[in-house]
């Protein structure tokens, strides 16, 4: 990478989001199609068996936690980097869909241009989606932002510098239906094409 800016968007646009609202219209997820990178794994792709009344997959019915470690780590290998994750994301799939950050810290170290880049984005808050699908190996629907509090910060050789104005406001967008998942017993996984999501079912 030739410059921090690569490092900075990839940061943003891989680490959590399936990509997420933008500036220009907060507090919704956007409703254009086709993501590059979309296109999940076939593992990832491969629906779970059941599927609940109401057409929502029984298998991911309750309360999930997410491996935000795992989720580091695999964002920061799209970059060359070394990734780290903390804190808590829980997500919960019932008559709605809700994900929680609780202090979720993700932190993405790399070498740009012979200097050490630091990436560190602290994301809090819950998010609802009153119109999700969970069916097929997809998650579909719309899931409005402007709920969660999310600080991004970069520091390249010791100094912070600010990073891009970022889209990424915690939410999950649904509405590329680009979301895909696998589901059996207590495991999950949600895939955006990007980075996978592990779950271990906690309720």
């Amino acid at each position: 990478m030739k410059s921090s800016g690569p490092l900075a968007a990839l940061f943003l646009a891989t680490v959590l989001a399936t990509a997420a609202c933008t500036a220009d219209t907060p507090g919704t997820t956007p409703t254009s199609s086709g993501a590059p990178g979309a296109a999940a794994s076939a593992s990832a792709a491969a629906p779970s068996a059941a599927t609940a009344a109401g057409g929502q997959d029984s298998c991911l019915t309750g309360k999930w936690k997410a491996d935000v470690d795992a989720m580091a780590k695999a964002a920061a290998r799209l970059g060359g980097g070394e990734g780290a994750g903390s804190g808590s994301i829980t997500m919960e799939f019932a008559d709605q869909m809700t994900i929680a950050y609780d202090n979720a810290i993700i932190t993405i170290k790399s070498t740009v241009s012979g200097s050490n880049v630091e990436a560190k984005m602290t994301i809090s808050g819950t998010a609802t989606s009153t119109t999700y699908t969970a069916k097929d190996g997809k998650i579909g629907g719309v899931m409005p932002g402007g709920k969660i509090t999310t600080k991004s910060v970069m520091t390249m050789n010791g100094v912070e510098t600010p990073m891009p104005a970022g889209a990424f406001d915690g939410n999950i967008d649904l509405s590329k239906n680009t979301l895909s998942y696998t589901c059996s017993g207590n495991r999950a996984e949600l895939n955006n094409g990007y980075v996978s999501w592990p779950l271990t079912k906690v309720s």
